[in-house]
């Protein structure tokens, strides 16, 4: 089946259901995963298949890669802690030494007549032997795991607490040693222990693994390329391609629970690529999925009415509510009566989309980033400054999905990462929508009225007090019904 954009789910039924078949592509069954890599913790990895010429290749690849530059520069820190130690010592010997003990009495006292209570040689000698492990460990064999710097820090600190009871508890401890040298002395070695694990845990093994995946994709790239045929090239998938196919099960639609596990199925995808599995095709279908999961979620909120309390009831019959689950948050929903018919409503906030910011100043711009048939679409969004600037604008992009059941017309939409190649590159905070849209009913009062459902469920991320983005996502559905009224004026 082809795997052009518009004609991804053009036969879809209009049911809020699980995927149909006319609406997703028939994808070919997924070859044999025995010889896909896997990535396993950071930095390490294995095969499923030791027997494997090509996983056998790659397992060299990365094994021989050079020490990376993170790597490089956590052991010079290492290095750079140990040096510090001592240099700190011997200038706390020279602060101590005085007419009656000499500089070099003090460091003989401290080094030849070792006392736990009195020398602080034995500080040092800990941050020698911090150092060898270390280096040992992160140079020499390279080992790709937190678990020799946190063993290391934990035994580190222990003996450091304990050091400074022995200290601290000598009487007139002053006589022995400078006492602020002292303070910092073990102070600074215990902040080095730490250091050295937020370097391991945050910059050399994401970095090592995100290395290692490149590395992983060239080779595939151009082991498989040499041996495709001329006219199959084309459906390579780029290396920045986000894929997605992470589950066991061959499920494309299951998100990345961490940026480990996002940079690990990269070699995955790029080996379902070059066996003919289009790009577009696996794209657009992970999209339509995604709107169609959000789209049953927002139709379940919708017409479950006790999960919903009543937050404020407006004088023209306007009414908010909002519930609150473990997995999405605190939401919000307005119910209005709107004399206008439902599916003019329906065109000019889903249809004319783009035009909204003209008539809802609470939206700064909104642009369709990627249109999939007739009724699944990515879209930007950009929110204007709100609460007097308190809460400052925000970036928001959203999977769209559009259905109808009977005479109800839904639009809902929920964020995605599945297009992040065409987001421009901006210093907006990216916030993040669970289940939200729009749900339009034939009204009351006969077929030029509607009933107006608008279900409203974002995290705006940064630092904010909670209680005032409560208030104002409360304001912001009641004045986005205002203005809608407003902009329909011209029906009535």
């Amino acid at each position: 089946m082809s795997a052009n954009n518009d004609d991804c789910d053009e036969n879809t039924p209009l049911v809020p259901h699980p995927v149909q078949n006319g609406d997703i592509e028939r994808t070919p069954t997924p070859p044999n995963q025995d010889h896909l890599i896997s990535f396993v913790s950071p930095g390490q990895w294995h095969t499923q298949t030791h027997g494997s010429d090509t996983s056998s290749s790659l397992m060299t690849l990365a094994a021989d890669k050079k020490m990376s530059d993170s790597r490089r520069t956590f052991c010079l820190f290492v290095t750079f802690d140990f040096i510090v130690t001592i240099l700190l010592w011997i200038i706390l010997c020279g602060v101590s030494s005085s007419s009656s003990l000499s500089f070099y009495t003090i460091l003989y006292d401290q080094v030849c007549q070792l006392d736990l209570r009195t020398s602080l040689f034995d500080v040092v000698i800990l941050a020698a032997v911090r150092f060898c492990f270390l280096e040992l460990t992160f140079a020499a064999f390279r080992v790709r795991h937190w678990w020799p710097v946190a063993i290391c820090t934990v035994v580190c600190d222990i003996l450091l607490i304990l050091k400074i009871f022995a200290t601290f508890a000598t009487p007139d401890v002053g006589h022995y040693c400078n006492v602020p040298m002292t303070i910092v002395l073990l102070l600074a070695d215990f902040i080095f222990t730490w250091i050295e694990v937020w370097f391991i845990d945050s910059k050399v093994l994401p970095g090592e693994m995100k290395t290692a995946q490149k590395t992983v994709q060239a080779f595939l790239q151009q082991s498989y390329q040499s041996t495709m045929p001329e006219e199959h090239r084309n459906l390579i998938m780029p290396r920045n391609f986000p894929s997605t196919a992470a589950s066991e099960h061959f499920s494309f639609f299951s998100a990345p629970e961490s940026e480990a596990g996002h940079t690990a199925v990269g070699a995955e995808s790029m080996y379902y690529s070059m066996h003919g599995y289009n790009r577009t095709m696996l794209l657009n279908n992970h999209i339509i999925q995604e709107g169609v999961v959000g789209l049953n979620s927002l139709w379940a909120q919708y017409t479950n009415r006790d999960l919903w309390k009543t937050e404020k009831q407006l004088k023209n019959g306007d009414v908010v509510y909002s519930m609150e689950t473990p997995e999405y948050g605190k939401s919000f929903k307005i119910e209005a009566e709107i004399d206008v018919a439902p599916h003019i409503i329906f065109q000019e906030i889903v249809t004319k989309t783009e035009e909204m910011p003209d008539w809802n100043k609470t939206v700064a711009s909104v642009k369709v980033l990627r249109r999939i048939g007739d009724k699944s679409s990515v879209t930007l969004e950009v929110s204007s400054p709100a609460a007097l600037g308190l809460i400052p604008s925000r970036e928001f992009v959203t999977v769209r999905r559009i259905d109808k059941i009977g005479d109800v017309f839904i639009s809902a939409g929920v964020s995605t990462q599945s297009c992040e190649e065409l987001v421009p590159k901006t210093n907006f905070i990216r916030g993040v929508n669970g289940p939200t849209g729009f749900i339009i009913a034939p009204g009351k009062d006969g077929p030029h009225s509607s009933s107006f459902v608008w279900i409203l469920n974002t995290d705006l991320k940064g630092n904010l007090s909670r209680s005032l983005v409560n208030r104002n996502l409360t304001s912001t559905v009641i004045d986005f019904v205002s203005a809608l009224r407003r902009r329909l004026a011209i029906y009535t």
